[in-house]
């Protein structure tokens, strides 16, 4: 008995050694290997990424700032520190030695933390007045600077885009130029705090953007694409030299608009009908139309808004405000085929013209449960729940952004504009066939309409939540040509909404919607029938009230109670099917799937005793 005993204390002790030393083996050896489990494998870089470090020709060098100070006063920050490290250390085997990765420590006063300062770094507050730094500096062989200044744990799941993008803006220094004509303040406004827009930051480390204005005679030859956002009052003479850069073989990506949001909230001029886009005779030339004064309304795809009603803020769908997933984008085509979720406000329709010889190709289509509204309807004062109660699908799915292709005409072929001499090459059809991307809004642009703010070390953080600047830098870059970032955006986001719950709410508020809002309509009237009531009462506060007089308040006021309770009924009604299903997904996490594993595990020791048995039975 005594040496078993003092066998299993040995052997106990041998585990407990041989644990401590695989552990020890493990974290000195395998520190480089790892498995990604996530659905995008959100930790591996991606082929996009591989090809890109593969094809580098020129060296570039990384520097990773990170303060000790930072990593002492924030684990978390440490802890994302490390993790930024090895995965540069994974660009650095990737790109066969072209990428020298160094690590700096840029302590107070220092050489180094000068050298941070300059790069642009942006600095960390902390305790006893100190600063840190926790970016990424990089430079090329001629002295190209491209940096990361702040890297936020809140970005995480965007690390792989950022640093590709850092190592693709130095590894191609030579931008394709893109000329930009904007109805809309993308440089800033008092609007947006004279800030830039987001878009056009984004866009900026990919291209370069030549913003211009005025009447435009021709554009330079160096210009690859023009862009055009919300133009409503471009000349002739502009629209003539657009006409004429499209036919030489010019690419175009324009925004055009039944309603601009943006243009509304930064307008004196009354709103209805004078917020639209127009590109003159030119669309109608080309063979295709945005349906005038329409917009897209979709229930399936409606965003979620809060909006007063009943005397309280209500959450309801807003069917002018649009967010698509995978299903309705194009995902043959290289523009789309990435992106994860798109959004859009008040956005119209692009229709081919009857007897149009060119090729629309969609990328982004309404779902069956739409229809085109009136832009008046929302132009001055929106009511989501007007607009639901007067909806009714078409069944037609609509086009919001499509590409154009085929062989064009001048949209002035005889008699040129006035006040426009004569080119030296003047065309009167396109030399090969054209490259247009349209799309039917210029809201989705905007920073409210694809990014959040989130607050992180006393700074505000801007994180998307829809993929539309990945959008416009794809259109872009298949007009320019293919691009290695291509296949990374869209990867990042990862917000994805519970398609059954959103079905089941949607499904709720079909049925409990037009009674809520009858409840709705009486309880007001009650009220204001007692207000009414209550004021003659006090007026004649001399006189004795009647007994039928307190008779018809006493009832007004049962009445009340009752169309409350009412109301509270089926607004409970409308939330207890997503309730039920949230309840039945918790049970299934907590209850369900240990349960599944334990009964996997019993029957596993079922299985090896019985073989056991089977064998010391033959023995």
């Amino acid at each position: 008995m005594t040496d078993r005993r003092t066998l299993a204390i040995l052997g106990l002790l041998l585990t407990a050694v041989l644990l401590v030393a695989t552990t020890a083996w493990a974290t000195l050896t395998l520190r480089g290997f790892k498995l990604d489990l996530t659905e995008k494998s959100q930790y591996t870089l991606s082929k996009p990424t591989l090809d890109l470090l593969a094809n580098m020709k020129e060296p570039i060098t990384l520097r990773l700032y990170v303060s000790r100070g930072v990593r002492e006063a924030n684990p978390l920050l440490a802890s994302y520190a490390d993790r930024v490290r090895d995965l540069l250390k994974a660009y650095v085997v990737a790109s066969n030695g072209k990428i020298t990765l160094e690590l700096v420590d840029p302590e107070p006063f220092s050489v180094e933390e000068d050298r941070a300062v300059g790069f642009g770094l942006q600095a960390i507050a902390l305790e006893g007045g100190q600063t840190g730094y926790l970016g990424i500096a990089g430079t090329n062989g001629t002295d190209d600077v491209d940096v990361i200044p702040l890297l936020s744990p809140e970005r995480e799941r965007f690390l792989e885009y950022d640093l590709t993008r850092l190592v693709y803006n130095l590894a191609n220094p030579e931008k394709p130029v893109v000329a930009l004509i904007s109805g809309l303040p993308m440089t800033g406004d008092p609007v947006n705090q004279f800030r830039s827009w987001q878009v056009y930051e984004q866009l900026r480390q990919f291209f370069t953007i030549r913003y211009m204005a005025g009447d435009i005679e021709k554009f330079d030859a160096d210009v690859q694409i023009v862009m055009l956002v919300h133009p409503n009052r471009l000349s002739d003479k502009t629209l003539f030299a657009i006409d004429q850069f499209v036919l030489r073989g010019g690419k175009l990506l324009a925004f055009l608009d039944p309603h601009s949001e943006a243009a509304a909230m930064r307008s004196r001029v009354p709103p209805v009908g004078a917020q639209a886009s127009s590109l003159g005779k030119l669309l109608e030339t080309w063979g295709v139309e945005i349906v005038a004064d329409r917009f897209v309304a979709d229930r399936r795809a409606a965003r979620q808004v809060q909006y007063p009603a009943g005397g309280r803020q209500q959450i309801v769908d807003y069917l002018a405000w649009l967010a698509y997933d995978r299903s309705a984008f194009n995902r043959a085509d290289p523009i789309t085929a990435e992106l994860n979720r798109l959004t859009f406000m008040t956005a119209g329709a692009i229709r081919k013209r009857e007897g149009a010889t060119i090729e629309l190709v969609p990328l982004v289509r309404s779902s069956p449960e739409s229809a085109l509204v009136e832009t008046a309807k929302v132009a001055a004062f929106p009511d989501p729940f007007s607009l639901l109660r007067g909806f009714k699908p078409e069944g037609e799915q609509y086009l919001l952004a499509a590409r154009l292709t085929g062989t064009l005409k001048s949209a002035w072929p005889d008699q040129l504009p006035e006040g426009v001499g004569e080119p030296a090459e003047r065309l009167r059809e396109s030399k090969a066939p054209a490259a247009i991307v349209l799309v039917a809004d210029t809201d989705l642009l905007e920073d409210r309409a694809w990014l959040a703010s989130q607050a992180l070390l006393g700074q505000q953080v801007l994180i998307p939540v829809a993929d539309n600047a990945d959008f416009v830098a794809n259109a872009l870059d298949y007009l320019a040509g293919a691009s290695a970032l291509g296949g990374l955006r869209g990867r990042e986001v990862t917000l994805r909404p519970f398609v059954r719950v959103e079905e089941i709410r949607r499904a709720a508020e079909a049925a409990y919607r037009a009674k809520e809002q009858e409840l709705l309509d009486r309880l007001k009237s009650l009220q204001d029938k007692l207000a009414s009531l209550e004021v003659k009462r006090a007026e004649d506060a001399a006189a004795l009230v009647t007994a039928e007089q307190r008779a018809e308040i006493d009832a007004l006021r049962v009445q009340l109670l009752d169309t409350r309770r009412e109301l509270r009924d089926v607004q409970y009604a409308l939330r207890r099917d997503i309730e039920t299903l949230r309840d039945r997904l918790r049970l299934s996490g907590i209850v369900l799937v240990p349960a599944l594993v334990a009964l996997v595990g019993i029957v596993v020791a079922l299985v090896r005793r019985a073989r056991w048995q089977r064998r010391f039975a033959t023995a």
